[in-house]
């Protein structure tokens, strides 16, 4: 895109079914595949092979929103531990742009990491975990 809007924290929309009330202040996600280079005879790569696939969430959310999870898990009866969210939809829309929607399947955020200073103006809940069933990066599965 040259001189046109591009993508931008505003045109983002993030859903987690049931959760709505909640908004998440940050997010990345990332999908990495093993992939190394075979040798035979005479040092050169004669191909490659491929190994486990890793997917990795985070969300950031702000202490109030933490409070409502944590209501919802109580009601649904979740364990904080492996917190299990069945997906997260990330759509990406700006008037310049066509949509673009991630889907990121059974999320499991096991990690809660809790942290305030002196200063701050919020206090932020940052949840980390996995994407156990991988996802679609705008309709194309990793």
């Amino acid at each position: 895109m040259v001189n046109g809007k591009v993508y931008s924290w505003e045109d983002i929309t993030i859903n987690v079914p049931g959760l709505e009330e909640i908004a998440i202040t940050e997010i990345s996600y990332d999908f990495e595949q093993e992939a190394e280079l075979i040798y035979r005879r005479g040092g050169a790569p004669c191909g490659y092979g491929t190994g486990n696939k890793k997917n990795t969430v985070k969300v950031v959310m702000g202490r109030e929103d933490y409070i409502v999870l944590l209501a919802w898990c109580k009601r649904k009866g979740k364990t904080l531990s492996r917190l299990l969210l069945d997906k997260i939809t990330v759509s990406y829309a700006n008037e310049d742009q066509d949509t673009v929607t991630d889907v990121l399947n059974k999320v499991i955020l096991n990690k809660h990491s809790f942290s305030t200073k002196q200063g701050d103006k919020e206090n932020t809940v940052s949840l980390d975990g996995f994407a156990c069933r991988g996802g679609k990066l705008n309709g194309v599965n990793f």
